[in-house]
């Protein structure tokens, strides 16, 4: 359980100076593959904390069996219970935020002494192309993508790579490179898990 409270619209001082990584997803629901990419991303970064940034709704899945947002937050807090640097954040509730490029518009304004990292797994550097102003995220946040060998090879035929970086880095240790706009990180880690929200759903089906 984590000692310090979640974050709001209001404590921007409290989290000046630190590092903290940005998971966001619908959380559809949450899984042991979310927390997996936090704990690689917490200790690659030498991260401060995770917030898992829960989406009212992604605009990329419109289903009928979304849990609503309520349980979903819920939920998250119940599974990071025992993960103190993970902490939820239902910032994108309160304001109706449903684009990441909205959403990192309101932090850099927000909390404007903090260095944010915007994590993902592997998959979004094959699909980030798809995102309203995609070009324009790594010129607000450093990014960071969770991976395995050999999918870094993938990284040759991605969209993702008509972007400039200032540097593209896989840390094979804990490191404390500045989390800066345009640094991209490659985070290897040889234990995946083959978890997905949709997986979880269908098999309850």
């Amino acid at each position: 359980m984590s000692f310090i409270s979640e974050p709001h619209l209001l404590d921007g001082p409290r989290w000046a100076g630190m590092r903290i990584g940005l998971l966001g997803g619908s959380f559809n629901p949450p899984h042991a593959g979310h927390v997996h990419n936090a704990r690689v991303a917490l200790a690659a970064l030498k991260l401060d904390y995770v917030w898992w940034m829960v989406t009212p709704q992604n605009p990329h899945k419109f289903n009928g069996d979304t849990m609503n947002y309520a349980e979903r937050i819920a939920a998250c807090r119940a599974l990071t219970a025992q993960h103190p640097k993970m902490l939820v954040c239902g910032l994108e509730g309160e304001l109706g935020l449903t684009r990441t490029i909205d959403t990192l518009d309101m932090l850099k304004t927000r909390f404007k002494r903090t260095d944010f990292v915007l994590l993902t797994g592997f998959d979004i550097v094959q699909t980030i192309h798809t995102w309203r102003h995609w070009r324009d995220i790594p010129e607000l946040v450093a990014t960071a993508h969770v991976a395995r060998p050999p999918a870094l090879d993938l990284v040759k035929r991605a969209p993702l790579r008509r972007l400039p970086v200032r540097n593209r880095t896989v840390p094979d240790s804990a490191t404390a490179a500045p989390l800066e706009p345009r640094n991209r990180f490659y985070l290897l880690h040889t234990r995946m898990v083959d978890l997905s929200s949709t997986k979880i759903r269908n098999s309850t089906e």
